[in-house]
């Protein structure tokens, strides 16, 4: 852990009473510290009486602290505690509601009763019920008075596998907000502050259930890529108060997250699994990026060793830019033994630790080689090659990979097509009965696998790869002969200046890879649940689907 020195604390709650509940460890105790070192009397509780008593007594030498021993989800235990604060103290100030249990580690689908009734009355009802008797209490005294409800980046970001904790989270997010409505009126101000990856007990017993390290979870749930610390979070809670935020009520303040804004992009398929076959540039590096800026974990596959260092750089631009785990693997998908490897990365790198098994949620064929000539030039050996690895392959890989496919229909196949199987573009002989090939394939599998993915199919046209902008005028001419009946192939102010001096001369643009990578995400979505077996046009409207 770094070692992240404490901002010095001036006494802005001198005269005030605070309670802080879960307070015997973690960020409950680094709370109270900082209160009592800002000036304020605190009253600590917690479930764990000797814990408890322990850390009142260790504080002790800061101010002056009492323990009272209280389980939040009874009534009598917090009408208790809040009698015996004004008993001690005289009045109550400022309270922290920071007292949970542990995340859980269950799907929706296997969740115990028994436990999830636990975990909601202490997460939920506990925080509730501490919020009606501070509230009650600061109007009988007048008015006035600070809450903080702690909440979790769970409140806006669901961890996989954590129903409970999170359902409680973002509940915890609308009780603070209608706190605040009935507190404003009275000049009671109630608050919520989400942290993210904090270091205490409870986040390392949660890292011990998860199955990952902390270098493994920090870089998924923070920006500075390390665990804050409990008197960070206490920091925030001390300004909130403290009457430099007196103008303050209904926020909730996010801590170390991932996230910079409530609005940013929903992460549908955080926690998930994609292996994307010929990855390591180009459409198939846009459409790891893609899937990985919403959550997504990857795996990156290329044939060749020149492209190993291409693939290793893309995983950890990944790493770092999108918070995901990844892993690359050279494989020829045309071979079973290669197909084999790439499920064993997958088993190594993404198996779940609790359940010890693997699950592969989407399966990217986008890996082909093409060969361009006349009919009266295919040769034999060009013909094995090309149907070996544009159709065996992805026969092959997806073989592989059903015994690891979901079994509830959210899995997603798609399969890169082309637009030179419709159109008959000259000289694709080979590469346009290879994509043609692919398409029956969706539609077969769609039947055969209907219960564990849909299967669909894009098939785009020109792409302004790097090797559409090396290729000569003389290739580019014949790619365009259908831009004048391509409704979005005109060029725009909005396009490059390379690409409008290329649109400009020969007619018309070709695609981004990020907008071919858009239509692939967008088959990948869960809103795509009722698509199957669909050929979905990925080429400016030369072609249309149906």
């Amino acid at each position: 852990m770094s070692n992240i020195s404490e901002a010095e604390i001036f006494p802005v709650l001198k005269g005030k009473v605070a309670i802080i509940t879960g307070a015997a460890q973690g960020m409950g105790r680094g709370t109270a510290e900082v209160f009592l070192k800002a000036g304020a009397k605190v009253v600590i509780c917690d479930i764990k009486e000797k814990e408890g008593k322990e850390a009142a007594a260790e504080l002790s030498r800061f101010g002056d602290i009492i323990f009272v021993r209280t389980d939040i989800s009874k009534s009598a235990d917090v009408k208790n505690l809040i009698e015996e604060t004004v008993a001690k103290f005289g009045k109550l100030d400022a309270a922290v509601n920071n007292a949970a249990l542990t995340p859980d580690k269950t799907p929706l689908t296997e969740f115990d009763e028994d436990y999830w009734d636990k975990l909601t009355s202490i997460n939920l009802t506990g925080t509730a019920l501490c919020c009606k008797y501070e509230m009650q209490q600061m109007l009988k005294q007048g008015g006035k008075g600070t809450i903080v409800n702690i909440g979790s980046i769970n409140s806006f970001r669901p961890q996989p596998n954590m129903p409970a904790y999170t359902a409680c989270k973002h509940a915890l997010i609308g009780l603070t907000k209608h706190a605040a409505t009935e507190g404003g009126p009275h000049g009671i101000r109630i608050n919520a502050i989400a942290p993210g990856a904090i270091y205490t007990e409870m986040s390392a017993t949660a890292l011990k259930s998860m199955g990952v390290t902390e270098e493994e979870f920090t870089r998924s749930a923070s920006l500075l890529n390390r665990f804050g610390m409990p008197h960070e979070v206490a920091q925030g809670s001390l300004w909130l108060c403290s009457d430099a935020s007196s103008f303050v009520t209904g926020v909730i303040s996010k801590m170390g997250s991932t996230q910079t804004s409530t609005f940013s992009v929903p992460r549908v398929h955080e926690g998930k699994l994609a292996v994307v076959t010929g990855s390591s540039r180009s459409i198939g590096a846009a459409i790891v990026r893609n899937l990985a800026s919403k959550g997504c974990n990857i795996i990156v596959n290329h044939a060749t060793a020149a492209s190993d260092q291409l693939a290793s750089d893309l995983c950890q631009e990944l790493e770092k830019n999108h918070k995901v785990r990844t892993a690359w693997v050279r494989a020829d998908i045309s071979k079973r033994e290669d197909c084999a490897k790439i499920i064993e990365t997958a088993k190594a790198r993404f198996t779940d630790p609790k359940t010890g098994k693997l699950q592969i949620d989407i399966l990217i064929h986008n890996a082909a080689i093409a060969y361009v000539g006349p009919l009266e030039g295919v040769v034999e050996d060009e013909f094995q090659k090309i149907y070996a690895v544009n159709v065996l392959g992805p026969i092959l890989l997806t073989t592989a990979c059903v015994p690891y496919l979901p079994t509830d229909r959210s899995g997603r196949i798609v399969m890169m097509s082309s637009i030179n199987a419709k159109v008959g573009t000259p000289n694709t002989t080979l590469y346009a009965g290879t994509k043609a090939a692919l398409e029956a394939m969706a539609r077969v599998w769609c039947r055969e696998l209907a219960e564990r993915a849909t299967v669909n199919s894009i098939n785009p046209g020109p792409v302004m790869t790097d090797m559409y902008l090396s290729a000569s005028d003389e290739i580019k001419k014949l790619l365009a002969l259908w831009n004048p009946v391509t409704p979005l192939a005109p060029v725009r102010p909005s396009d490059s200046p390379e690409v409008r001096e290329i649109g400009e001369r020969i007619g018309g643009r070709a695609a981004y890879d990020h907008e071919i990578a858009g239509l692939v995400a967008m088959l990948c979505s869960p809103e795509a649940g009722w698509c199957t077996g669909s050929l979905i046009s990925a080429n400016g409207g030369l072609s249309f689907s149906y």
